[in-house]
């Protein structure tokens, strides 16, 4: 199932009272896969589509977790910015991200968030600086991660 297939319809005035952009609900098991779907595209240094499937759960998502969203999709778009060599792309978008996730540390929906928060402070440390680093992708990890086995 492609993203837009969970992304709902948005109208300029929702029929049930949603503000504009909002969309219904998302099915949590659909909500949870799409999120997990957004982690792996952000990992796999494919910021713009991990920026829109978060996307498409921040316009679904309940007030409180709405900040959480707006706090990963900068970030992804701030990456993407340094992937395109745009430092001041790059320093806004990173600072908006890490600002919003801060609330979340150090972990929230099953991630290391103050990981997160760290790789991007630290690149924005950098760009602060004057410097326009290389690219060292940023992984979010799951809290969740079973222990490796190496008894074998």
């Amino acid at each position: 199932m492609a993203m837009t297939d969970l992304a709902p319809r948005t109208d300029a005035a929702a029929s049930d009272g949603r503000a504009r952009g909002r969309t219904p609900a998302l099915d949590p098991v659909d909500a949870d896969r799409l999120f997990r779907e957004g982690v792996a595209l952000f990992n796999g240094v494919r910021y713009w589509h991990a920026h829109e499937a978060w996307e498409t759960l921040w316009r679904a998502a309940e007030d409180e977790e709405r900040e959480f969203y707006q706090g990963l999709i900068p970030v992804a778009a701030g990456l993407l910015h340094l992937q395109r060599r745009s430092a001041r792309g790059a320093r806004i978008k990173l600072e908006e991200g890490v600002t919003k996730l801060r609330a979340y540390e150090p972990a929230h929906r099953g991630i290391f968030v103050n990981e997160l928060i760290g790789q991007g402070a630290r690149l924005l440390e950098e760009l602060r600086e004057g410097y326009l680093p290389y690219l060292i992708p940023p992984v979010i990890r799951y809290t969740d991660a079973e222990e490796p086995d190496f008894s074998r």
